[in-house]
């Protein structure tokens, strides 16, 4: 593929991208290319490399080896590095980084170099209107609430006119509340200015909400890269399908071609005879029948959890548990004896990992 039919297909190219702290690799291999306002999210756990990807990207730290593209144009590469102030890449940092000293205002104007007093004041007014905080112009920042704060960090990020808005866990600092008020307030602005904008967040509910594309990063190297929604449903393997949300596993063995359990016979035709495997499903993917009817089990725990409970039931002749969500109101009882029902295109039968743990 050409230089030029790359920048039109991605805003963002990465290849091959390394960086190690003495003997520990942070990133090991990393490629990903970002589409023109598309919102995509770096998520996995603490220390798997996604902070250091977002300061490569920003030029905030400098890659051992790869190349960066950044619409058609090198940024990173051998013998080549983009300072970061000639990136045209906004950053929002966890902690905001706020200057205490300056007016809302003149932190927003802060970034705004080049033009003239006029030009830079209008850019400033129009940036606090879009963003919601124009009120607070005059205001310094130990007199902000953390989601005045946050958008006005976000305004400022967003005053230069970025090709591209780096975001590292900028929700993380809110109360849950607040924070799901703000990042809504936060994608709306950001989808209706079209801007493209790389999140790092460690939290995978937040990464499928707010992610138009979902990458998931482990030791460093890019484990799963996809559309949110897919990666939920159709898991890669069992370390994404664990760290995605909450399932029900199974031990099991393949024979001819497919692995039996409690629940029933799946199919597993791409997997070798005998393979010791784990059969994967989420808790939304049972279903409760009567006593008698489908797979036996008991009811051993409920929790009310607001808009589900959640039942542990241990299947019948057997040491497994299992977890399912009902509507809140009347669950069975502890002690009761139910039936499950199984969705089978809700399951995912994966070679058994013992280093799947996260």
């Amino acid at each position: 593929m050409s230089r030029q039919e790359t920048s039109d297909a991605h805003l963002l190219s990465l290849r091959a991208v390394c960086k190690a702290f003495g003997p520990v690799a942070a990133l090991d291999q990393v490629s990903l290319q970002v589409a023109k306002g598309e919102i995509l999210c770096l998520l996995g756990p603490s220390g798997c490399g996604k902070s250091t990807l977002l300061r490569m990207i920003g030029g905030v730290e400098r890659a051992d080896d790869g190349a960066m593209e950044l619409g058609g144009r090198p940024i990173f590469g051998p013998h080549l590095f983009v300072e970061p102030e000639d990136r045209n890449i906004g950053f929002m940092f966890q902690d905001y980084a706020l200057f205490p000293h300056l007016t809302v205002a003149e932190n927003v104007a802060f970034g705004l170099r080049g033009i003239g007093r006029a030009a830079k004041a209008a850019r400033t007014a129009e940036v606090l209107d879009v963003a919601g905080v124009a009120p607070l112009a005059d205001r310094y920042p130990h007199m902000l609430s953390g989601g005045e704060q946050q958008r006005v960090a976000l305004a400022r990020a967003l005053a230069p006119r970025p090709a591209l808005l780096l975001m590292d866990e900028p929700f993380s600092n809110l109360d849950q509340g607040l924070r799901d008020t703000v990042r809504a307030e936060t994608l709306r602005l950001l989808r209706s200015l079209g801007t493209t904008a790389i999140i790092v967040t460690h939290d995978p509910q937040e990464a499928l909400a707010i992610s138009d594309r979902l990458v998931l990063l482990r030791n460093g190297r890019v484990v799963a890269d996809d559309r949110p929604r897919q990666l939920y449903q159709y898991p890669p393997d069992l370390y994404a399908a664990r760290f995605l949300g909450p399932g029900n596993e199974l031990a099991a063995s393949v024979e001819a071609g497919s692995v039996d359990t409690p629940l029933g016979r799946f199919a597993a035709p791409d997997l070798t005879e005998g393979d010791a495997v784990t059969v994967f499903f989420r808790p939304t993917a049972l279903h409760l029948l009567p006593a008698g009817d489908g797979s036996g089990a008991v009811v051993i725990d409920s929790v009310f959890r607001g808009e589900v409970e959640r039942l542990t039931l241990r299947l019948a002749g057997s040491s497994e548990l299992l977890r399912i969500e009902v509507p809140p109101g009347s669950p069975p009882p502890i002690g009761a004896a139910v039936g499950l029902g199984l969705d089978p295109g809700a399951v995912r039968i994966f070679a058994r990992d013992r280093h799947a743990k996260f």
